[in-house]
């Protein structure tokens, strides 16, 4: 099994350093592609230092792009996990839209991906996202989540990031 890993700007993010962590243990192979708002949260630095390995996060890096480097993420894997996969990550790959290094992956992928949505209930509920996940789920993705729970923003309801082990437990 290999695995990339696309970390996206929740507030959930914390939680992909013990993805990383269950990927390690298990001796699971895996890249990792971190969105530019992602290090908002969690740093470049604390990323490669717990992964032991090169974080992508720039689309035209010319030493990866010269030998078409998001093509080789995208498909140099068995599975894609999008964990956690904010609102805007969801609509934008629901539209196509190849913006930066990891919609552009998503897109270039041969493989179903799965999704781990993370957002505020109000957000996971509007009709527009939910239409997004649904035209996602008719072209093969999976969604892992999300669950019932408290909320960073202090409310309760659906939107809470699923717990690490069970990305690991849904990969097929």
């Amino acid at each position: 099994m290999k695995i990339l890993l696309i970390i996206t700007s929740s507030v959930g993010c914390y939680k992909a350093l013990d993805l990383i962590r269950e990927f390690q243990k298990k001796s699971i192979n895996f890249e990792i592609i971190a969105t530019k708002n992602t290090f908002e949260f969690i740093s470049p630095l604390l990323l490669e230092t717990i992964s032991h390995k090169k974080v992508y996060s720039e689309l035209f890096d010319l030493d990866m792009e010269k030998n078409i480097g998001h093509i080789q993420l995208a498909r140099d894997n068995t599975h894609i996990v999008v964990y956690p996969a904010t609102a805007n990550i969801i609509s934008k790959f629901a539209q196509g839209l190849c913006s930066d290094l990891a919609l552009t992956c998503m897109i270039a992928a041969n493989k179903p991906i799965y999704i781990a949505p993370a957002m505020n209930k109000e957000m996971w509920a509007n009709s527009l996202i939910q239409n997004n996940v649904k035209l996602l789920k008719e072209h093969g993705h999976h969604f892992i989540g999300p669950e019932d729970g408290s909320l960073a923003c202090g409310e309760y309801g659906s939107g809470r990031l699923v717990n690490p082990g069970e990305i690991l437990n849904q990969l097929k």
